[in-house]
This record gives C-alpha cells, sequence and structure tokens, in this order.
C-alpha cells in the first residue's frame, strides 16, 4: 500500500490541474444561446408589429430584468476564470507542461511529507517519554518495550532498540541505539530535498520558455508581413512572460514547504538525540538501584 501511494497522488495532482485548466464553456452553448437571443429578438418584433396592427399598446420591458439580461451575456462572453487559465496556460507553449508535472510531482511530495512528519513521526516525545519513564521507574522495562512497540515513528524504535539491550553494558546500549537511528533518521530526511530540486528545475524550464518565446517572436517577425508583425510579436512575448511567471508560481510554494519540512525534521531530530540520551541513563541508573 505505501509502495502505491505516492505514484497516485502524483498521478491524481498531473489530471486533476490538467482537467481543471482545459474546462471551457462549451461553443455549443453559446451558439445556441446567441441562436436563442435572435430567436426572441424577432419574436419581439413579430409581436411589435402585430400590436401595431391591431392598435394595442406595448407594455414597457421593467429595467431589472434587462439588467439581468446585460449581465448574463456579459458573463457568457466573459467565459469565466478557467477559461483564462487555460489561455494562460496555451499561451506558455509546450514548456508549461513540463512546469505542472514537476509542480504536481512537488505536491505529492508535500502531502506525503506532511502527513509522515506531523502524523507518524511526531508522537508528543514530552507525553510519551513521561510513559517511558514512569516504566522505567517501576521497573517494569517490559511494559516500556510494549509502549514503543505500537509506535511506528522514528523515536520510539530508537528508545525501544535500547530498552531491549537494557540488561547489557551501557555501551552496548549506545550502540543498539546508533544502529537503530542510522536506519531510522534517513525516514525522516526522506524525498524532502526533491521539493527543492524541483523548484530550481521548474524556474529554469520557465527561463528556457521564456529564451524560446523570444526566439520565436522574433524570427516570425523577420518573415511576416508588415500587417501581421504586431500579433506575431506579441503573441511570441505572450508566451514567454507565461512560461516564467508559471515556473515562479511552481517554484514559490515548493522552496517554503521545503523550508517548513527541513525545520520540522531538525527538532524532531533533536528530540531523538534528547530522549536516546535520557533512556541511556534511566536505565543505568536503574540498574544500579537493582
Amino acid at each position: 500500500m505505501k509502495r502505491i501511494t505516492l505514484p497516485l497522488i502524483i498521478g491524481i495532482s498531473i489530471i486533476l490541474p490538467g482537467g481543471s485548466l482545459f474546462a471551457q464553456p462549451a461553443d455549443t452553448d453559446v451558439t445556441a444561446d446567441s441562436t436563442a437571443t435572435d430567436s426572441i429578438t424577432v419574436d419581439s418584433t413579430s409581436v411589435q408589429e402585430d400590436s401595431s396592427a391591431t392598435g394595442e399598446v406595448e407594455e414597457p420591458v421593467e429595467p431589472d430584468i434587462v439588467e439581468a439580461t446585460d449581465e448574463i451575456a456579459a458573463e457568457i462572453e466573459k467565459g469565466g476564470i478557467f477559461s483564462d487559465m487555460a489561455d494562460f496556460f496555451r499561451n506558455g507553449g509546450p514548456a508549461m507542461w513540463a512546469i505542472l508535472v514537476f509542480l504536481a510531482a512537488g505536491i505529492a511530495i508535500i502531502v506525503e511529507r506532511f502527513i509522515f512528519l506531523f502524523s507518524v513521526a511526531d508522537l508528543k516525545p514530552e507525553k510519551f517519554m513521561g510513559r517511558i519513564s514512569e516504566f522505567i521507574r517501576k521497573g517494569s522495562i517490559e511494559g516500556a518495550i510494549a509502549s514503543c512497540a505500537d509506535k511506528s515513528a522514528p523515536l520510539a524504535r530508537i528508545i525501544e532498540a535500547g530498552l531491549r539491550n537494557y540488561r547489557n553494558t551501557e555501551r552496548d546500549i549506545q550502540n543498539a541505539i546508533d544502529e537503530m537511528a542510522l536506519a531510522e533518521l534517513p525516514r525522516l530526511n526522506a524525498r524532502t530535498g526533491y521539493l527543492a530540486m524541483l523548484a530550481n528545475v521548474s524556474t529554469m524550464v520557465g527561463l528556457l520558455g521564456t529564451i524560446f518565446g523570444l526566439i520565436v517572436a522574433f524570427e516570425s517577425v523577420a518573415a511576416a508581413d508588415p500587417a501581421e508583425k504586431s500579433i506575431m510579436l506579441a503573441n511570441g512575448i505572450s508566451m514567454a512572460m507565461s512560461t516564467t511567471a508559471f515556473g515562479l508560481m511552481s517554484a514559490i510554494p515548493l522552496l517554503i514547504a521545503h523550508s517548513f519540512f527541513t525545520a520540522k525534521t531538525d527538532n524532531l531530530i533533536d528530540d531523538i538525540d534528547r530522549y536516546s540520551v535520557m533512556v541511556i541513563n534511566m536505565l543505568a541508573q536503574a540498574r544500579k538501584e537493582g
């Protein structure tokens, strides 16, 4: 289950943004609305002619209805925020897809690291070590081992390794703790470094797309008719600026998440160092008293 969690999150992160970006209002709906509006106009004209022929007086249209109709027409013409996002994405060219993939991978890593560091690895060490200390003072080492075995956090597994060697010398206990720490500490740092890498690559790909956009713009201007030069130049510059903007939009949150997770990991490692020494001292004291 753990092996498929990260690829599944990456796949969902890629599919959902791509589908949202290209959510467009259907042209058929707009055409149908336009046809309906035209038919309403023709019907209104025919009604006016009939009323004129019969001598009937036409009732005035209420201003609220006219304003509501104008607002609906303006909303249809505008297209909405998803239409603007789709236009922005298409203007950037192929580089936007690469940046989107890097952003989706970064989001997947952020979700996985947040769950692990703030749920699995963070077991409130003060409360946990208070319970372990109580078992050691009572001489119930097996109870302390059982409390550690219920947890999958690195701190619990490291403390458990020391408790299982409590009958040995203090040096043996230290070696057992160090050996388990070498196996558990990489779990705290896993994949966090990729966030900084993805942020840097997203920025670089955005700049590369900018260069390609400017090249396309100048080549188009050089070979185009005078009447089309301004349009081609505007399209090339739009492509260049869109890739840079999207690269920065992807890199900034990834860098923030990298710093946030790095600080959390450092705090967890400090807790492991402090409480492992505490357990060694408590076991040595319990052995002397026993």
